[in-house]
């Protein structure tokens, strides 16, 4: 795929290729209410439309921390990089994020920015879980989101295993889902909702 480091930070590295079983389990578990997490993660699709088909342009996995400037978090470090690409004006990108948790207000802006300065990209977040899902800048963040153009979903069952085919060193072992797994998706799926409607 694509390499270079693009422009504004140098110290942000390319994207991995994939993580190890313990990171996907500890880090994307959707229990609601996880702390004591120190990174979030973010594993990318690329695709440019091509007539019906879509063909994969890049694929790969970035970390951020989450207790630094915003330009550490995974989204800015995906969209510098994404950004620091030569990218063909005249081809549509569709981009699909499975994040660890969903972004902080100061990355849903430059986001909404992001996604108003490029009409042909669209960008689909599937998410883990929910960042701070009861605090009203948060959940304001959320709808803001949507509002410019960006698809915001909870991952379900077949999302995290296709995640875990693609973005993790599997070792040949089945996707296991984690404890209250079902219960744990309805209650964000019903929360997301809820705040996308207001």
């Amino acid at each position: 795929g694509p390499g270079g480091s693009g422009g504004m930070n140098p110290q942000i590295r390319n994207p991995m290729e994939r993580m190890d079983r313990d990171t996907f389990y500890d880090n994307f578990e959707n229990e609601p209410i996880l702390s004591g997490r120190s990174y979030t993660w973010l594993c990318y699709e690329v695709k440019i439309k091509r007539g019906r088909s879509n063909l994969l342009w890049d694929t790969g996995v970035f970390r951020g921390q989450v207790y630094f400037k915003p330009q550490y978090h995974a989204e800015m470090c995906f969209l510098s990089w994404f950004c620091g690409n030569q990218l063909p004006a005249d081809k549509c990108f569709q981009i699909t994020w499975f994040v660890s948790w969903t972004p902080c207000p100061d990355c849903v802006a430059k986001l909404a920015e992001f996604l108003s300065e490029h009409p042909n990209v669209t960008l689909t977040i599937s998410a883990a879980r929910l960042y701070y899902y009861s605090e009203r800048d948060y959940r304001r963040a959320l709808c803001r989101l949507s509002q410019a153009g960006a698809r915001v979903k909870i991952m379900d069952y077949e999302e995290f295993a296709y995640c875990w085919e693609n973005f993790v060193d599997n070792e040949g072992q089945q996707f296991m889902p984690w404890y209250k797994f079902d219960e744990n998706y309805a209650f964000l799926h019903r929360t997301l909702k809820e705040i996308l409607r207001h």
